[in-house]
């Protein structure tokens, strides 16, 4: 075993132990296999990047493009109409139909956009039919995956299994060898699920839209909502008149979701930031009841008179400064919050000024510009420490008349009974919630300058805060609501007319995973409530707003129809609801549908390299009116391109270095005595062990070189391989996360993990033992 032979099987290991652990981004993994690759000196430069200008890789992207074309046209208007009409009330028929469409569009479209645009209409189908989503969603997702078994552009690893063929000196598949095989396992797969699968599909009721003429109340009930609802009555003299939802606090203070607002004469008004309050409103809000008896059974705290907050913070060795932004400094641009300023230098930021404008709250919050003056307190040594700072200061308690701080330093007291008693700062959400950032705390003969998040409070501490009288006086306002726990509201009423309660869920290109709705700014933005969230098989409703979200996570929206539909313009989003979505461009399928034929058409019949054909029909789409320009960049789902681009290089270095040759050799050695189909059948069951956990595309890099070598040593043609390798890199039938298609629908579905190893375990068996039998007779040995 050569040096170079242990390093690729070294960088090997390494890239199959995180995909598998997902310490890294699976992008960021195929870019480290890449740079390793090229400073080692196991590729060199042009190797190492020839995988962005590959074909198999523009053919990818151009289909994700076309694939659009198609989607954005309105082909699934009209397929969803003729599926209602043809399966009627058969749910063998429906299955098979189901399975049928999706395979036939996924074998040339990309198969995550087939099961992306096929989720609301199958939801549809199923409250139509009145039958529970879980009899079809999974039959679904399996079709759309059994279709990239059909054509060559069926899956991204169906060009990439082709393109390492060819550099390996192989005559390349074509763009129909792959149907004779793969249409014999689909005709088998559908059979089963139609005839013996369905029997053993769950049975489950699972959280569906609300809509005026189904079932919305047990949905509801699916999600929880009715045990988390409330009427709040603000009393005729409450504080809170005359402000609007926002500077009430009561959705961010209380935790809660506001669904409705009614005055007192009965007259129902849309629940807007901007809606002013008035005396006698009862809101019907969605929440944790818990936190507003917490608020309002008794007071937070008690302001304190006498020495003025100020001199307060100012007492012991204690400093203040200040100092200037410029436009080469690092904090240009940034909050306060994303450099985290407090925790790098130990200091309290009291107020920022602008010009003339001096802002002294939320100040974590503002965007920093050059020119901008910092005025910040604490111990000498640290404010010491900032000297190197432009225009930096030393200031005393006379010099900062002009920051007006005196009305946005108040102390605090910590009542006996209040509800802050033992929280820390950080759960007490007195910045978040209230507006009021903790700048010094004194207990008994102690005090703090720099009180830590995780520090607890105690009755009797003594505060001094930022924040504004009126975010006391909402402090106040807040403590004197009036609560009505048992309510009798239909929730079914609040999803008719102009408002609607929808599902909606993260899309398979969306940016939005692992971020909170807050860093978002999800109801600022889109004017649209998150009334809960669905992950796996429970729904959340507390502290949605902290909830950091992930791929296949169903979030229950309420909101005005236009702007729901607004939501389902953006790509990050699937609104699961069929009269939500955009309205197609109709005048232009037949268009798209002649430009997807005319590429197939010019790759067999004129011989044009699959990828020219594939590019001239993206042109064609957007030259033709079907697509827009940014639709055709929004539409490519830029992570798999990287995966599949920065992987392609391990297969040259497996091939130079003899890596694949060895490892070809070592599965001869170990099963070259049962013969061809048995080796065949022993590399299609390790490649289905490790394509579960590894992107299609890294799967397809690593085996096919395998498969190739192991035909060459047994001297036998290597297509039947090759095609066994393609057929069950797409069988990503077991797990949830083995392809996004699975995780797409498992939370409309209500699907267990189990769930997909019951029923993807045939389909996966059906997929080895069919390529076993017929493979060697399409393609003999």
């Amino acid at each position: 075993m050569t040096p170079e032979i242990v390093l690729v099987l070294a960088i090997l290991l390494v890239a199959i132990l995180l995909f598998i652990t997902g310490i890294f981004r699976m992008d960021i993994t195929a870019l480290i296999v890449l740079l390793a690759l090229g400073f080692s000196g196991l590729v060199d430069t042009n190797q190492a990047l020839a995988g962005f200008g590959n074909s198999a890789v523009i053919t990818v992207w151009a289909m994700y493009i076309l694939s659009a074309g198609l989607t954005r046209t309105g082909i699934a208007n009209f397929i969803g109409a003729w599926l209602l009409k043809a399966a009627r009330e058969s749910e063998v028929r429906l299955i098979a139909l189901l399975m049928t469409v999706t395979a036939i569009l996924s074998s040339f479209m990309n198969n995550v956009g087939v099961a992306a645009m096929f989720l609301p209409i199958t939801l549809e189908i199923a409250r139509r039919t009145k039958r529970p989503p879980s009899r079809l969603l999974l039959p679904m997702a399996y079709g759309s995956l059994l279709g990239g078994l059909i054509l060559l552009i069926g899956t991204s690893s169906n060009l990439i299994v082709r393109d390492v063929m060819r550099e390996a000196g192989y005559t390349p598949l074509g763009i129909f060898d792959f149907a004779p095989g793969g249409l014999v396992i689909f005709l088998i797969s559908a059979l089963y699920m139609t005839l013996v699968g369905r029997h053993f599909l769950p049975v489950r009721q699972t959280p569906q839209a609300l809509s005026a003429d189904d079932a919305g109340e047990s949905s509801s009930l699916q999600y929880g909502l009715e045990e988390r609802l409330a009427m709040l009555i603000l009393p005729e003299d409450s504080s809170l008149a005359g402000k609007t939802l926002i500077e009430s606090r009561i959705g961010r203070a209380l935790g809660l979701n506001i669904l409705s607002i009614q005055r007192k004469n009965g007259r129902s008004l849309t629940v807007e930031p901007n809606t002013a309050l008035e005396g006698g409103d009862r809101l019907l809000v969605l929440g944790r009841l818990e936190r507003i008896d917490e608020v309002c059974q008794s007071p937070l705290f008690s302001i304190e008179t006498g020495l003025p907050a100020i001199e307060r913070l100012l007492s012991g060795n204690v400093g203040l400064a200040e100092f200037c932004v410029l436009e080469d400094s690092p904090f240009a641009s940034k909050t306060l919050a994303e450099i985290s300023f407090r925790q790098q230098h130990q200091v309290n930021v009291l107020a920022i000024r602008k010009g003339e404008m001096v802002q002294r709250t939320n100040l974590q919050d503002i965007t920093l510009n050059p020119g901008d003056f910092l005025l910040v307190q604490g111990p000498v040594e640290n404010i010491q420490a900032l000297q190197s700072l432009p225009r930096y200061r030393r200031l005393a308690l006379q010099d900062i008349g002009g920051y007006q701080l005196d009305d946005r330093l108040l102390s605090i007291r910590v009542s006996e009974n209040s509800s802050l008693i033992g929280q820390t700062l950080a759960e007490s959400r007195l910045g978040e919630a209230y507006g009021l950032a903790v700048l010094w705390i004194e207990r008994t003969d102690q005090d703090w300058h720099l009180p830590n998040p995780s520090m607890r409070l105690q009755a009797g501490d003594s505060l001094v805060v930022g924040g504004r009288p009126l975010d006391i006086e909402v402090i106040k306002g807040l403590q004197t609501l009036q609560v009505e726990r048992r309510v009798e509201v239909d929730l079914q009423n609040l999803s008719s007319g102009p408002v609607q309660v929808v599902e909606v869920m993260l899309s398979p290109q969306t940016s939005l995973a692992g971020k909170t709705l807050r860093e978002i700014r999800f109801r600022e933005k889109f004017g649209v409530s998150v009334l809960a969230i669905w992950r796996g098989e429970r729904s959340y409703r507390s502290n949605l707003g902290e909830f950091p979200l992930q791929y296949g996570d169903a979030l229950l929206c309420y909101g005005e129809q236009e702007r729901l539909k607004t939501l389902a313009r953006e790509r990050d989003f699937v609104v699961l609801k069929m009269d939500m979505q955009e309205n197609p461009r109709i005048n232009k399928a037949p268009a798209a549908g002649l430009i997807m034929l005319g590429v197939i058409l010019a790759a067999i019949l004129f011989g044009l390299p699959i990828s020219l054909a594939a590019l001239a029909g993206c042109v064609l789409m957007v030259l033709s009116g079907a697509l827009t320009m940014d639709e055709a960049y929004q539409s490519i789902d830029w992570r798999s391109i990287f995966v599949m681009a920065a992987m392609l290089p391990m297969g040259v270095a497996m091939q130079q270095s003899g890596a694949a040759a060895l490892l070809g050799n070592l599965v001869v050695q170990i099963l070259g005595q049962y013969g061809p189909s048995a080796i065949l059948l022993g590399l299609m069951f390790f490649t289905l062990a490790i394509t579960q956990f590894m992107p299609s595309a890294a799967t397809a890099v690593i085996m096919t070189p395998i498969a190739l070598n192991t035909a060459a040593n047994l001297g036998i043609a290597p297509q039947a391989y090759v095609l066994g390798m393609a057929y069950i890199i797409a069988a990503s039938f077991l797990s949830p996360v083995a392809h996004p298609a699975n995780l797409m629908v498992m939370s409309p579905g209500g699907y267990r993990f189990s769930d997909f190893l019951r029923h993807g375990l045939p389909i996966a068996l059906i997929v080895i033992f069919t390529s076993v039998l017929i493979l060697p007779l399409l393609f003999p040995y």
